[in-house]
């Protein structure tokens, strides 16, 4: 596959992807097809400075006062994030294991959940599997 190509995946087919936690966007590749189901399974860790976690995120009671920061202000700190085409008006938790369908057709991005310029403090990788359902 060529640099640029998207992945349009059959039915059964699963393609591996990293999210690294410094990117403002990760963009996988992977074109979803509106209507289609993908299963996401997410594993490993990665640091929000010195916070370790997996793709879940994590809560603090302590940085309360930034959380309409975020960039998805209702999830978890370093939760992560998928969206289509970089559409932040459309955002979807995928944590550690998600399963949705499509709405709409566009190629899969992904982030940490952090205040966006707060990024430089951010370390780490999540590897995810993303698979066609139906």
């Amino acid at each position: 596959m060529g640099e640029g190509e998207l992945r349009v995946l059959a039915v059964g087919q699963s393609v591996d992807v990293r999210v690294r936690a410094r990117a403002t966007w990760t963009n996988t590749g992977i074109q979803l097809v509106a209507g289609q189901e993908y299963r996401f399974a997410a594993r490993g860790r990665w640091w929000d400075a010195v916070v370790r976690r997996d793709a879940d995120g994590y809560s603090s009671s302590l940085l309360r006062f930034a959380e309409r920061w975020r960039r998805a202000p209702q999830e978890n700190w370093f939760a992560l994030i998928g969206a289509i085409d970089e559409d932040e008006a459309h955002l979807c938790l995928i944590g550690t294991a998600r399963t949705l369908v499509a709405p709409t057709s566009g190629v899969l991005t992904c982030f940490a959940n952090d205040v966006r310029f707060m990024s430089w403090n951010n370390w780490g990788r999540i590897d995810l599997t993303v698979t066609r359902v139906e």
